[in-house]
């Protein structure tokens, strides 16, 4: 990806313009990095500056990360998009002179000669973390989680309606019109958590939520897929989600994020991932679970179809 290359003119830029109508922390952030760039991977001195990176991508809207990282919303890898953004086409990057490579939720080392040799022997590959992002589910339980990250309370954490489009203008309007389309549509809103652990002789275990909001489509009542389409969004919203373990709140590291404000609006945008709370920690939290309370309201419209499409989901987590 030739993009890569431009990343470090440039970042310091994207960071300090973040998308002031995503979320409102009053907090400038400043980045200065000394990692290397290079055409086909990003290349990381240790862990710290790949946890560095991970989190400044975490703050990023959607449309600077997939400007300026490997992120695409093609990419079908359950991780978060900060994750993505940091991998590229081959699921790898350099960390200390070696390749880690991320497969099936857990990060490999490799050397540099044999890759594909050493793939195709994953059993006996040296394993140097970890990551899992899972939706969480109405009654507050991720599925096959093995991590304890849990919702502390039943809540609704996700929310979707479903309609049939009848009009689409593309290009944000300056493209073609679409008429009614015999297949379903529907918005989706959810909060997805994320458990990360590095490597190295020190390790970081670091927690994060996200909420989720996305369009779907289902060609021939298959399987619920991403859809294109971009649209009107609209979010305002009050978090004050927090992490606890047995024997109550996780108190944050400094450079945590409690996004207590998420606000972002625009007339033509795709799918968004934003940031509610993250926690580092210098291991695993025991116990660790997420007690899920967010309010207000999310509005989405298809760009230019019929106003009785629009959705105001009132959002009551």
């Amino acid at each position: 990806m030739k993009k890569i290359i431009f990343l470090l003119l440039i970042m310091t830029v994207i960071i300090s313009c973040e998308k002031g109508d995503v979320n409102s922390t009053g907090e400038e952030t400043n980045i200065e990095s000394t990692i290397e760039s290079k055409t086909d991977r990003f290349s990381f001195k240790d862990w710290n500056e790949f946890n560095d990176l991970y989190s400044k991508f975490s703050k990023l809207g959607m449309e600077e990360l997939e400007m300026n990282s490997f992120f695409s919303y093609d990419r079908d890898l359950e991780v978060s998009p900060a994750i993505q953004g940091i991998l590229n086409n081959d699921n790898e990057f350099e960390l200390g002179g070696k390749i880690i490579w991320f497969k099936d939720g857990k990060f490999y080392e490799l050397d540099e000669e044999g890759i594909a040799v050493q793939k195709s022997d994953i059993e006996n590959l040296k394993e140097v973390g970890s990551v899992s992002y899972t939706r969480v589910d109405p009654k507050g339980v991720i599925p096959g989680n093995e991590t304890g990250i849990v919702a502390a309370k039943g809540v609704v954490v996700d929310n979707q309606y479903e309609f049939r489009k009848q009009r689409y203008v593309e290009n944000c309007g300056s493209g073609n019109t679409q008429g009614t389309s015999p297949r379903a549509f529907k918005y989706v809103h959810e909060v997805y958590a994320e458990h990360l652990n590095t490597g190295g002789p020190f390790r970081v275990d670091t927690y994060r939520i996200f909420l989720r909001v996305k369009l779907e489509y289902n060609p021939k009542r298959r399987r619920w897929r991403l859809s294109g389409e971009r649209r009107e969004i609209s979010i305002n919203l009050s978090n004050n989600s927090f992490l606890r373990n047995h024997n109550g709140p996780v108190s944050p590291h400094p450079s945590d994020v409690n996004n207590r404000s998420v606000v972002f609006s625009s007339s033509c945008a795709t799918h968004q991932t934003l940031l509610l709370n993250s926690v580092t920690a210098p291991g695993p939290i025991a116990g660790a679970h997420w007690d899920i309370n967010v309010n207000g309201t999310i509005t989405e419209k298809m760009y230019g179809d019929v106003e009785r499409n629009r959705w105001r989901d009132r959002i009551n987590w």
